[in-house]
């Protein structure tokens, strides 16, 4: 139990603070988004939101080497199609 939490916490402590730097990006792009509804029209800001689905799936390709197979093509091809259908559509 309480040696088994100490191990974890050990463990965990030298990425403790790349992980709140992450939280905190995390919260502020949540904010960003609440901010950017109440100023523009819905549809353009929710297309733009989930366009970082694809930039993620970009970095995660390019930086760490992930598969970027058929599925995910066919995946990202989809979201595309859904981003501009919310922009014709808004």
């Amino acid at each position: 139990g309480d040696r088994l939490r100490r191990g974890t916490a050990a463990a965990l402590r030298p990425y403790a603070a790349l992980g709140l730097l992450g939280a905190a990006l995390s919260v502020t792009a949540y904010g960003l988004v609440l901010w950017a509804q109440t100023r523009a029209d819905l549809a353009p800001v929710s297309a733009l939101r989930e366009s970082s689905i694809l930039v993620g799936a970009a970095i995660g390709a390019l930086f760490f080497k992930e598969r970027f197979g058929a599925p995910r093509l066919a995946a990202a091809g989809l979201l595309v199609v859904g981003i501009g259908l919310m922009l014709h559509t808004g």
